[in-house]
């Protein structure tokens, strides 16, 4: 009985300075890179892999942040906006740079800065012409084309919605697009008098 209790105080003190061990690990992490925060402060951070880690850690834990609020928040939409077009310049040689500038274009048009959401767009359409989000930017930035209260421009939408109707056959994008270019130029009236329309 007592070599048990010997054995089980025994395991307990192994697992306390394992924990510990652990925890010492946490804080030279934390410390480094609070440390190589100082060394690059109103510098751009190294162009390497552990700066491409720290901003890509930040982007997954705003994104998450953003899914579950249910609340519009200008303040987290800024700092998520910023943080998501940081890493896509910094670390834009890694795959899911595409799709955090895509999030950033779409924080922009919530927070009223249309001509950013344009430029990230064009630039995922530039930049990254073989990325799976690719059809995603090109509908969205004709969307933002063909909405009167926002871009107007509805012969750059046209252009795009059949872009992406060539480009992309037997895809949803093209599906959309079609339907998309039949309400270019309408009002909102327009729409809704023609949407009744069709369910008399």
């Amino acid at each position: 009985m007592i070599g048990r209790k010997i054995v089980f105080l025994l395991c307990i003190t192994l697992i306390a300075c394992n924990q510990k061990e652990k925890e010492k690990e946490k804080e030279k992490e934390r410390i480094s890179i609070e440390n190589s925060k100082k060394e690059n402060t109103g510098q751009e951070y190294k162009k390497d892999n552990d700066s491409c880690t720290y901003y890509l850690q930040h982007c997954k834990a705003l994104d998450s942040t953003l899914l579950k609020t249910t609340n519009y928040d200008a303040q987290l939409a800024i700092k998520a906006n910023n943080t998501f077009v940081k890493y896509a310049l910094l670390c834009k040689n890694d795959s899911l740079s595409p799709h955090y500038l895509f999030k950033a274009a779409q924080l922009s048009q919530t927070l009223n800065k249309i001509n950013f959401s344009e430029k990230y767009l064009k630039k995922i359409m530039n930049d990254y012409p073989k990325s799976k989000i690719v059809p995603a930017a090109k509908f969205l930035l004709a969307q933002y084309y063909a909405d009167i209260n926002l871009l107007n421009q509805p012969k750059k939408a046209k252009q795009l919605f059949n872009d992406i109707i060539k480009e992309y056959p037997q895809t949803i994008w093209a599906e959309n697009a079609s339907a998309a270019l039949h309400w270019i130029g309408k009002t909102d009236e327009e729409m809704l008098k023609e949407i009744k329309n069709k369910n008399r």
